[in-house]
């Protein structure tokens, strides 16, 4: 049973959480930035991996590393991801837990101090970032960006959502993202920072067995007189439901056609009625007791995977399936038809005790580590925070009802196909 999460407000829109560790060998401290996705989103990008190489003490990558030696060989990170509308930028460090440091040694103060030299004093001079760096910089961005394009079912995936969100905030087009990356300067990059750390919402977690005071009383110090705090109001777009359906295929050299559906769920925030579709979600497409996976994969054999995600942060339910392209129309009807059989509660109290076990179990495993902890709190970096306990207890108590019930508010909004030649018809050209 892990501790109730404590919070302590720092400054505006800047909050210490620290969630205690049942396994205290190592400290897991990050830094978490949220901003709106329309604000600086190339930069911001950018800054999550440029922050986390360098500052004005350590200038170049070697001499962090050798501070990061003596920390007993902590692990450094700086990573951007999406929360909802907002991009949430993290700068995360890995350190021995102070209890098993030479004569207990104040190894998370160092760790967060190295943090927040990272973020507050980076290298730059005359109102601009070091242009070589950056250069390196944006140069492995725009790789990463392209490469994406090789993961073909993570491809299909973003370009349904940018079909599906097309009006939305959520669907900025990558190629727009990079086309931004490329044109990133030294002088934007240091004005999209300086905005950083004016207007994001930030929170700042410790997971472990650690003396706090030290660590509230640096952040105070550092964070608690940041001046001219403006902090940005996130929001997140929630469509409930549509009318149309929008149809997308899209051509591309691959052996193996990707179809993707996005459904509209009905919810208006991210907590609406959360448990109950969190677990429809699982039923639907989840493990190997599901709709999906049972039928449309095992018994019919009409692709090669077939899930369902529930995203939670956006209100959106999203069905990946690897197809050939010759089965594109009855795989669909099939996934189709395994929905309705949801919403007219035809599935079984087996298969419906299945979902909500496996999803209570790898709640209960959230706590293992220190890493699982920080990475499960992250997602209420801008709000309240459940327990991974909480959670469990909430997904444990959901009925047949309430599955069928959310199941019938689901509206599908997106189908996209990413159709190559596959199967006999990839053989017959070869």
């Amino acid at each position: 049973m892990q501790a109730q999460p404590k919070i302590t407000q720092i400054g505006e829109k800047i909050r210490l959480l620290q969630v205690g560790a049942a396994r205290p060998k190592t400290t897991c401290i990050s830094i978490l930035l949220l901003t709106p996705m329309r604000q600086n989103p190339a930069e911001t990008t950018v800054l999550a991996s440029f922050l986390a190489h360098s500052c004005a003490r350590y200038p170049t990558l070697s001499a962090l590393n050798a501070r990061l030696e003596e920390l007993y060989g902590a692990l450094l990170s700086g990573e951007i991801s999406r929360l909802g509308e907002a991009y949430c930028l993290r700068l995360s460090v890995d350190c021995l837990a102070d209890a098993l440091a030479l004569d207990k040694e104040a190894v998370s103060r160092a760790a967060l101090e190295l943090l927040l030299e990272l973020l507050l004093e980076p290298k730059a001079s005359d109102g601009k970032f070091d242009e070589a760096q950056l250069r390196t910089e944006v140069r492995l961005c725009a790789e990463d960006l392209e490469s994406e394009q090789n993961d073909k079912r993570a491809w299909a995936l973003v370009r349904m959502l940018e079909t599906m969100c097309a009006d939305e905030p959520y669907g900025y087009p990558r190629a727009a993202l990079l086309a931004g990356v490329r044109a990133v300067t030294p002088e934007s990059m240091y004005r999209a920072w300086r905005e950083l750390l004016k207007t994001a919402q930030i929170t700042v977690q410790v997971t472990g067995d650690v003396d706090m005071a030290p660590l509230e009383a640096l952040l105070r110090e550092k964070l608690g007189g940041l001046s001219d705090r403006a902090p940005a109001e996130l929001s997140t777009v929630f469509v409930e439901s549509c009318d149309d359906v929008t149809e997308v295929t899209e051509e591309q050299d691959v052996n193996q056609s990707k179809l993707v559906l996005g459904f509209r769920t009905g919810m208006c925030d991210r907590d609406d009625d959360f448990y109950a579709r969190r677990v429809m979600a699982d039923l639907f497409g989840g493990g190997p007791y599901s709709r999906l996976f049972t039928n449309v994969r095992e018994r019919l054999s009409l692709c090669y995977y077939c899930s369902a995600r529930l995203q939670r942060q956006k209100g959106l339910l999203v069905v990946q399936s690897g197809i050939e392209r010759k089965n594109r129309d009855v795989a669909f009807q099939e996934i189709m038809r395994q929905l309705h059989v949801m919403q007219a509660g035809e599935f079984t109290d087996e298969e419906l005790t299945a979902s909500k076990k496996a999803l209570c179990d790898a709640f209960a495993g959230v706590g293992d580590t220190p890493e699982g902890l920080d990475a499960y709190y992250a997602q209420f970096a801008d709000g309240e925070v459940t327990t991974p306990e909480a959670l469990a207890a909430g997904l444990a108590a959901v009925t047949r009802e309430d599955v069928v019930r959310v199941s019938k508010a689901l509206t599908l909004d997106t189908v996209y196909l990413l159709a190559g030649q596959d199967g006999e018809e990839a053989a017959a050209n070869a």
